[in-house]
């Protein structure tokens, strides 16, 4: 297993104008087996798989993606079963992986909240995670865990809203790594119709502060091939899909391999689309 950081690595060695398809899932959804069968699957056609280690109260996520949870803990899953999955997965393949998670969950473990953090931190790099969402972290509140992401090389993956200030995001882009997550609209996660003006207004906002180092990836909102184009066509350097894939998974929670099947054929379309 690799202890270079992989999403580093793969913007590092970034071919010309290449796009990023970052897909998402619940670990242990629909259970733990099926879960990392799934990864296993459509590991191809991602290039930076993003996983959310289940949580009670997951205040970003929409309906679909909390249901994914409820099912998750269904199947058993916590924290450390959690970790253990990515860390089997992390065998099959160099691809970084991501984790969505909140901060009550990075500070459970030791007597002091510095502590914690630091055991945490460690058993992320040891499962071969490369950065991570903080969904309820500000950047006002993160310097404990920018400590911790730089003392083991991971990256604190930042989100920006359509409501973020301009003062805001200058703050947000003198301390992020990795890569800037967009919000596409306000509100929780979930499959939207179309993609806003205001989002492609963001990208191209966002786009003039960056460089190639800090690429721009959307997310919230994307369901089809069609929302995947027009936001790569907006500027984006990369998409982020979670509802609309949760949603195949919930779709065909009676038949596996129908579920493989469709999920294999959504996420090479998706991929085929940002070529």
């Amino acid at each position: 297993m690799s202890n270079q950081n992989r999403l580093f690595k793969l913007f590092n060695d970034r071919k010309g104008n290449e796009k990023y398809f970052m897909p998402f899932f619940v670990a242990g959804d629909p259970s733990i087996d099926k879960f990392k069968e799934i990864v296993k699957n459509i590991e191809p056609y991602a290039d930076i798989i993003e996983i959310g280690i289940p949580f009670s109260d997951p205040i970003a996520d929409g309906p679909t993606i909390q249901e994914g949870n409820v099912r998750a803990f269904s199947s058993g899953i916590n924290t450390k079963k959690a970790l253990d999955a990515i860390k089997e997965l992390r065998k099959f393949t160099e691809k970084p992986f991501i984790i969505l998670t909140y901060y009550n969950i990075l500070i459970q473990g030791a007597k002091t909240i510095e502590d914690s953090i630091n055991i945490t931190f460690k058993n992320l790099k040891e499962s071969g995670i490369d950065g991570m969402v903080i969904g309820d972290l500000p950047i006002e509140e993160a310097d404990l865990v920018l400590d911790a992401c730089e003392k083991y090389d991971l990256a604190l993956i930042f989100l920006v809203a359509p409501s973020t200030t301009e003062e805001r995001l200058e703050r947000i882009l003198t301390k992020a790594r990795g890569f800037i997550y967009l919000i596409s609209v306000m509100g929780i996660t979930g499959a939207r119709e179309t993609v806003a003006q205001v989002t492609k207004d963001n990208i191209s906002r966002i786009k003039k502060k960056t460089n190639k180092n800090l690429p721009v990836f959307v997310g919230f909102g994307i369901s089809k091939p069609e929302h995947a184009k027009t936001i790569i066509k907006a500027g984006a350097d990369g998409i982020i899909i979670g509802s609309a894939i949760v949603d195949i998974i919930k779709n065909n929670l009676d038949n596996f391999s129908k579920m493989k099947e469709k999920l294999v054929e959504f996420h090479s379309k998706i991929k085929n689309s940002i070529k």
